[in-house]
């Protein structure tokens, strides 16, 4: 017998929407394809085949009575003659695309639990010939508007711009790239770029795929007659690089993310702590007066200031909070905390 749970959930499902998609096995597919619909006549199980063309189910059959055979779809087609795909086959690659889901960790999922779904060749063909296009299409006056914001939240200064690259498969052997470009003052983005590594200038090396992305985006925005300042990014040496010997974007500054500044200091933490498990205490105190430092001195010029904020933690960690005398030291004399309480036999203090 039915929950209460499940009579309100189909009665939710009445009022919605009859193109919804629903997971089917195929064997209670069959249960409901036990007569002709055209004579009524039971079939013959022998004669009903059942095959899949990516994520739709067809189910043919052959009635003897009517002397004819019978084909049954799961989706309705879209698109115009020889173009025409079935719904759910365009539909899954596109959404992939819009939501960022890597067509490979798609694939597995489908696998697990034997779900049918479009190959990963057809898929990708997809996206490259109609989810990019359309997306494009779509966002092309919201892009404007956009950029518009930003120029004028900027107030006639240059922008600082953000931009990085996304695989949709980890390592070297990606088919796809996305570089997106955000403005570091609102936030927004300012424009995108997808590609696939049989393009012209790439050459199926994959890697080339985001240094590409990357200047197609800055002379984009260059071309639109849009002023940069900054450009924020990871430690791409190819992209640093094709940005330098660019004549559009050379005179761009480049500055690193900070997210990909610390990154390397966690890793070589992790090193000494294992070697050295008494410093695991230190090893999350130590990143937050990293992020502390940055976010106090955010400036270029004050950089100096700022990594001896950060030399101080040692110092700190030891009990020495004044550094008055220590020739390292000219800007952060002392630590910016109070005088701290004495402590009682056996307790230790929280960094």
């Amino acid at each position: 017998e039915e929950t209460e749970e499940e009579q309100e959930m189909e009665e939710d499902e009445q009022g919605k929407e009859s193109s919804r998609y629903s997971l089917v096995e195929t064997h209670c597919l069959l249960e409901l394809i036990e007569r002709c619909k055209g004579c009524g006549e039971r079939l013959d199980s022998s004669l009903i085949r059942v095959s899949s063309l990516g994520s739709a189910k067809i189910v043919t059959y052959d009635c003897l009575p009517c002397n004819k055979t019978v084909r049954w779809e799961s989706q309705s087609r879209v698109g115009k003659g020889k173009g025409q795909v079935y719904k759910g086959n365009h539909d899954i690659p596109v959404a992939s695309f819009i939501t960022g889901t890597p067509l490979p960790r798609l694939c597995d999922f489908a696998k697990l639990i034997d779900l049918s779904l479009p190959s990963d060749r057809a898929m990708r063909r997809v996206i490259r010939e109609v989810g990019a296009e359309s997306i494009n299409r779509v966002y092309a006056s919201s892009e404007a508007r956009v950029r518009k914001i930003a120029v004028a939240a900027a107030g006639g200064k240059g922008l600082e711009v953000s931009i990085d690259g996304q695989y949709d498969t980890p390592g070297y052997n990606a088919a796809n790239c996305k570089v997106t470009a955000i403005d570091c003052n609102t936030k927004l983005a300012l424009g995108a770029a997808t590609l696939h590594k049989k393009e012209h200038g790439i050459d199926n090396i994959s890697i080339r795929m985001e240094s590409e992305g990357t200047l197609r985006i800055l002379e984009e925005l260059i071309d639109d007659g849009i002023s940069i300042s900054t450009r924020v990014g990871d430690q791409n040496l190819m992209v640093n690089k094709a940005l330098r010997e660019n004549d559009k974007t050379a005179g761009i500054l480049g500055m690193l993310d900070w997210w990909h500044v610390q990154k390397p200091f966690r890793k070589e933490w992790k090193k000494v702590v294992k070697a050295n498990p008494e410093l695991a205490p230190v090893y999350q105190s130590f990143f937050n007066h990293l992020y502390y430092a940055h976010n106090k001195f955010p400036n270029h010029e004050d950089r100096s200031r700022a990594l001896e904020l950060v030399r101080s933690f040692e110092h700190h960690i030891q009990g020495k909070h004044s550094r008055a005398k220590d020739k390292r030291f000219t800007m952060v004399k002392k630590c910016a905390h109070g005088r701290l309480r004495k402590l009682k036999k056996g307790e230790t203090r929280q960094l």
